[in-house]
């Protein structure tokens, strides 16, 4: 796909912010501009610069440079947005890139909370609280070894300890934002005078203001989340079933019961491209991960046997499959909860498996970026809604008969559709269909995934019929979700927001958005706003 560079605007000359930043610190090479104005979705805008600032001082410096000069500024994180969310198509703009400000600021054992900077990784982070044994509710995203705590709370993220606790938002106490003309606005306790930043709700929840907002109100330089102690009992449950309905009447009552730190769930088509990825018996850090994680050599043995043994081919292609993390004070208490989940699973006509795949998958929770693109190497592309569990059932038929009605063109173009379903806390069911086609990949995919595994995958040319067929599904089921009311995450550019809103909090969130950034020059087009 051909990348256009433009020129900077008249009298704009980023030596000036070199100077001041550092000559690293400012890019405009064409390799750099076309790595950062593309995302994991293919949107693609035009970059006339990559900043890196490295502390919050100097993030104030370069926004205040971009509003001197009247650039546009988007901030990114580790990069993983599929839905525009730091692509700005409207207009050139500057990419702030978050990475280099990835320090760990105070993990603080006594009042419960730690401090980081935007651009910290959430392996960065979870890694640096293991030792303390603590850790945030939610602690990370499965791209979690590139995705940052800034971009998790921007775009908001589910993923690990989100069966209990919800998404990233649910998790944070306050921040730092750089706003638009480069003033540092203070959220939660922290904002008062001779307060330490160890409870978020004092006043008005502005910390609330600047989660989900995709950097559209300003940018995050820190991060406060609080933290909960990491318990020693972990139990893992893995169920079959023949049907989606059982499926999904299992997973919510166990959601609305709260037994489970983490669940995720493939229909059959998705467990299929799944098996075709590489053996769990040849990954040999995950058998490794899983045997030290057990607690004790003979029992960390014998786990790791049971793995390897196991592997991935006890699952039925055919069928439905969920998988579950249970995570208590004791190991009494975890197993306890997994009979809880075997007595609900197996009442909704589940038959339990080896529960290899949940294991290995806590073992290594943040591993390579591989699943970007499909096994064999094909693009890959995610479309996403939150719905109640009323409503669950319902919404994965109306997508199943969606894709029903488009089975020839999907037949046409080798697109290959699957579902992945887990649940936020108890009441939240997330519905992620997935699509797989042949595709050349873009250079946001040759950058994160492992060198050995582009290797050995098959090289497609530019397909642009098969991927605007793909668009235009993915538009067609997020109109789908907006009939039946969902929610999502990575709002970005993709899923409708400020149009979809009742007029009152419409009205009151661009005037805050006017306010804050009153030229629009913050991530403009994010939310819609």
């Amino acid at each position: 796909m051909a990348y256009s560079v433009s020129s900077p605007a008249p009298g704009c000359n980023f030596d000036i912010l070199r100077q001041r930043l550092g000559a690293g610190a400012v890019s405009t090479d064409r390799e750099t501009l076309e790595l950062h104005g593309q995302d994991v979705g293919g949107d693609t805008g035009t970059l006339l610069a990559v900043v890196r600032p490295g502390s919050t001082e100097e993030l104030a410096a370069a926004v205040r440079f971009a509003a001197d000069h009247r650039l546009a500024l988007v901030p990114r994180g580790g990069g993983m947005s599929y839905s525009g969310g730091y692509v700005c198509p409207a207009e050139p703009s500057v990419c702030v890139d978050l990475a280099a400000m990835d320090r760990i600021l105070e993990v603080n054992t006594e009042d419960m909370y730690v401090t980081v900077e935007a651009g910290c990784s959430w392996q960065k982070l979870h890694q640096a609280l293991e030792p303390e044994g603590v850790r945030t509710p939610f602690w990370g995203t499965l791209s979690g070894l590139v995705a940052s705590v800034g971009g998790g709370l921007s775009q908001n993220s589910l993923f690990w300890g989100s069966g209990r606790h919800g998404s990233a938002a649910d998790s944070v106490v306050g921040f730092e934002i750089v706003l638009a003309d480069g003033q540092v606005l203070r959220t939660g306790v922290g904002a008062h005078a001779g307060s330490e930043p160890y409870f978020r709700h004092y006043g008005p929840d502005l910390t609330g203001l600047f989660t989900c907002d995709n950097g559209a109100l300003g940018i995050k330089a820190t991060v406060t989340c609080k933290l909960i102690p990491v318990v020693e009992g972990r139990a893992y449950a893995s169920y079959e079933f023949g049907d989606h309905a059982g499926l999904i009447r299992a997973m919510s009552e166990v959601s609305r019961q709260r037994l489970a730190e983490a669940c995720f769930a493939f229909d059959p088509t998705l467990q299929r491209q799944r098996m075709k990825r590489e053996s769990l018996l040849s990954d040999v850090k995950a058998l490794g991960n899983v045997m030290a994680k057990q607690g004790g050599v003979l029992r960390g043995l014998r786990e790791g046997v049971r793995t390897a043994v196991a592997g991935r081919g006890f699952l039925d292609e055919d069928r439905f499959s969920v998988h579950f993390v249970i995570e208590e004070a004791t190991l009494a208490a975890a197993e306890a909860g997994a009979e809880r989940i075997a007595a609900i699973c197996a009442g909704a006509g589940g038959e339990a498996v080896e529960n290899s795949v949940p294991k290995i998958a806590r073992a290594n929770p943040f591993g390579p970026l591989n699943a970007m693109v499909g096994p064999q190497g094909e693009r890959w592309l995610p479309v996403h809604g939150l719905v109640p569990h009323s409503k669950a059932q319902a919404a994965f038929e109306a997508i199943t008969d969606l894709f029903d009605r488009n089975r020839a063109v999907l037949e046409a173009h080798d697109i290959v559709h699957g579902t992945l379903l887990t649940f936020a806390d108890t009441n939240c069911f997330v519905i992620e269909p997935v699509f797989y086609w042949p595709d050349e990949l873009n250079a946001l995919h040759r950058h994160t995934v492992e060198d050995g595994m582009l290797a050995r995958f098959a090289v497609y040319p530019e397909n642009p019929a098969a991927r605007a067929e793909v668009m235009r599904l993915r538009n067609d089921i997020v109109a789908l979700f907006r009939t039946i009311g969902a929610a999502h995450l990575q709002i970005g550019r993709l899923y409708p927001f400020i149009g979809s809103l009742e007029a009152p909090p419409r009205r009151l969130l661009e005037a805050i958005k006017h306010h804050l950034d009153p030229h629009g020059r913050i991530n403009p087009g994010a939310l819609g706003l």
